[in-house]
């Protein structure tokens, strides 16, 4: 598996231990993926019960919507580290283009800005999500309907967790990739 920034290399072309690292958070980001893609089926198969159960039989799913809400922010952070890591976020490719065609450096700079920011704005996220873990146990949160159906709230909290630490390590290898790459071309274009 690639990543989608170049790796820095030894002269032998051994690889590091910033390569192993890299190739086992790139393998960790994929299962959370694959967790995130069974997510995904396991919603879809809630609402399809959830609308033939109403439509056929007047017995809908309890508390669909609810668990449907809380499990796609999970799925979303869950898939957000392999995305990441793949360079499949969302951005413009615009300016990037012409900077490539113009400064392959200048470009790299740019990015390696881009995924820099990511790193901080992950960094502060993490630092907000981590106390609802807590609350979340100690306040015995749950989503659902009371007297029906719920479901404990911290499992969604903690893969929110899980995806957004994930997701930080991404950028911050990404970043260190960038800074070595551009910093050991310094006579390139």
């Amino acid at each position: 598996m690639g990543s989608a920034i170049a790796l820095p290399s030894t002269p032998g072309g051994h690889r590091t231990m910033f390569h192993q690292i890299t190739i086992l958070a790139n393998r960790i980001a994929l299962a959370c993926a694959v967790v995130g893609g069974l997510g995904t089926v396991g919603i879809m198969l809630l609402i399809n019960a959830d609308v033939v159960g109403r439509g056929l039989l007047s017995m809908p799913v309890p508390a669909t919507a609810e668990i449907v809400s809380a499990s796609i922010v999970s799925i979303v952070f869950m898939q957000l580290p392999f995305a990441t890591a793949m360079g499949r976020n969302v951005r413009s490719d615009m300016l990037m283009t012409l900077l490539r065609n113009r400064s392959p450096r200048m470009e790299m700079a740019l990015d390696l800005f881009h995924h820099l920011v990511g790193a901080v704005i992950l960094a502060v996220l993490l630092r907000y999500i981590w106390p609802q873990i807590y609350g979340a146990i100690d306040g015995h949160e749950t989503v659902g309907l009371y007297g029906v159906f719920t479901v404990p709230r911290w499992p969604f909290v903690v893969a929110v967790l899980i995806g957004c630490a994930l997701t930080l390590l991404q950028y911050v290898l990404l970043t260190a990739s960038l800074a070595i790459n551009l910093f050991s071309t310094r006579g390139a274009p």
